[in-house]
């Protein structure tokens, strides 16, 4: 007979299993091969909440009472996300896939499944004209998919669909062109004539179908307003979000509460800053002109900007071996995106070591510099470097005590962009932001992300206008109107809740660390706390909680 830790094991195997044939994301990063390409059909979801439904009824069977604390963290981990895959059906129905960024794991999938396949294998050929067949058959379910929610009522609205348009173009042409076989990568004519004819024949009918369901007729009937609560059922279901994106309960009341009280706190904060250290006593508007003229607020180039990250992550290198007893052995670096990447992209992205390359990335974007402010350089490479991201996610992926499936997720929003946040928050508590500009940046970047609170809920709870949004927006950041158009679309039609993480989580991990220090008192150590985090992965955010909880017990008790 198995130990209950040894069926524990097997439990959280078993589901991790379960995962990368669902997600072929998870399979990519743990370095895994992809059979097939999972359709995403409501069929998928129906059998993914029937695998969690079994899964649940074998942990419901196991004794946990003589678990270690580790052990008892899985458990209650994998009870989570069974839990929340249970649900998987009602979450198929209530999102918007041809939406850009819910659609952007479609344009990721050329590059990182099929790209790396050797074709000149037998094997690995009929591998390759598998999953194309298979991609193609993912384009057909998200038109059924798309189809069958209008039956019911649910269509994106007519403000999104021309991004959505623009963005099923163009991966369609992407895929459609990289997906082909070169005779580069294979002198077999035979396979490159079949590679071909599934272009012809099943790919690029598919994109075509998908496009023609969000066409004229479509439209026609797509509501004008833009929030999920003008949905059939759309309130409950934005509740159902919320709860998805944070992994704790708040209610949408509560969080458009939060919001507005954040954003006033720091409007102010930055109206002092203007005063006491530039002198200016005028308008945010007319302050934010003046920056725009300024050179110390901005970057000249490129490397200016490189310099400028690599400057803060060297000042924050000594704070860091204060606050964190272990850094992660792959190492953090900056480097310039691809040029083809940075029109469509205002800052860049994080990417954590993986396969041949042992350092974790961020891949900055060089577009436009001169024009912009770079006051949030300090916060932005905390967040998503050191301490943030890259501490995160590195240290996670390294912890071979960690079951696979807790080594390799990062689905808790509210955790992952928190502690980001919150560790941006670091550097302004250890005096790296004395620069009155960087401090500025600050502010700015803290009420960027608290605006979301407001606009997020305002337009998906109480029904604001998008005209609305974008006003209330664009007076609480320093954003362009184009970007204020992308942000707010994007918080109503494409993940509506998933922006609250951000703000939310950060107000989290101050919460626990303010909690854990009222009960240690003086035996209260910041680096200890952090370890406490950090050696357990990415949890949901009740989880962490209780985590936190029993480890300031054993503290007590020590």
């Amino acid at each position: 007979m198995m130990s209950e830790k040894a069926t524990i094991d097997q439990l959280a195997a078993d589901y991790w299993q379960a995962l990368v044939l669902r997600e072929p994301y998870y399979a990519l990063m743990a370095g895994e091969r992809v059979e097939r390409f999972p359709s995403g059909s409501l069929a998928g979801a129906e059998a993914a909440a029937d695998t969690a439904r079994t899964l649940l009824a074998r942990l419901d069977a196991i004794d946990l009472s003589n678990l270690d604390r580790g052990d008892s963290l899985t458990a209650e981990f994998l009870r989570y996300m069974l839990e929340s895959d249970t649900s998987e059906p009602d979450r198929w129905w209530t999102s918007f896939g041809i939406a850009p960024y819910s659609a952007s794991g479609l344009s990721m999938m050329p590059s990182m499944l099929f790209a790396p396949i050797d074709v000149t294998k037998p094997e690995e050929a009929q591998r390759y004209l598998q999953l194309v067949a298979d991609f193609a058959g993912a384009i057909d379910a998200l038109r059924e998919k798309t189809e069958a929610q209008a039956e019911r009522g649910w269509r994106l609205p007519k403000p999104a669909l021309p991004g959505a348009r623009i963005t099923l173009e163009s991966i369609g042409a992407a895929a459609t062109a990289s997906l082909a076989l070169s005779t580069e990568r294979t002198k077999d004519e035979a396979l490159r004539a079949d590679v071909d004819r599934l272009i012809e024949e099943k790919l690029k009918p598919a994109f075509t179908g998908l496009l023609a369901a969000i066409g004229e007729d479509y439209e026609a009937v797509a509501p004008e307003e833009v929030g999920i609560c003008h949905q059939p059922g759309g309130a409950d279901a934005y509740r159902d979000w919320l709860r998805y994106h944070l992994s704790f309960d708040a209610s949408p009341e509560e969080i458009h509460e939060i919001g507005k009280a954040e954003v006033e706190h720091l409007t102010a904060a930055m109206a002092k800053l203007r005063l006491d250290a530039f002198g200016h006593n005028g308008d945010e508007a007319a302050f934010h002109e003046r920056l725009r003229q300024d050179p110390r607020a901005k970057a000249e180039s490129p490397e200016a900007l490189e310099a400028i990250y690599r400057r803060h992550l060297e000042r924050m290198a000594p704070v860091f071996a204060r606050i964190v007893r272990k850094a992660p052995q792959a190492s953090a670096t900056v480097k310039r995106l691809a040029p083809e990447m940075e029109a469509g992209m205002t800052f860049g992205y994080y990417a954590p070591p993986s396969g041949s390359e042992r350092q974790g990335i961020y891949h900055y974007s060089g577009n436009g510099i001169p024009d912009r402010l770079q006051m949030n350089a300090a916060p932005l490479i905390f967040h998503e470097l050191v301490p943030g991201h890259h501490v995160h996610i590195t240290r996670q992926a390294e912890n071979e005590a960690l079951p696979d499936v807790r080594r390799r997720t990062f689905i808790f929003g509210a955790f992952n962009e928190g502690w980001a946040e919150y560790s941006a928050g670091l550097g302004e508590e250890a005096g790296l932001y004395d620069d009155p500009y960087d401090l500025y940046g600050w502010l700015s970047h803290q009420r960027f992300v608290a605006q979301r609170l407001v606009v997020d809920t305002g337009l998906n709870f109480y029904g604001w206008s998008l005209q609305k949004a974008r006003d209330y927006m664009s007076a609480n950041t320093l954003e362009s109107e184009t970007q204020v158009a992308s942000e707010t679309l994007r918080y109503a039609t494409d993940m509506p809740g998933q922006a609250l993480g951000y703000r939310m989580g950060f107000l989290k991990f101050r919460e626990l660390r303010e909690k854990a220090r009222a009960r240690l008192g003086e035996s209260f150590d910041l680096a200890d706390f952090h370890e406490a985090i950090l050696e357990q992965g990415a949890l949901p955010i009740e989880l962490l909680e209780k985590s936190l909880d029993d480890w300031a017990s054993e503290r007590l008790r020590a």
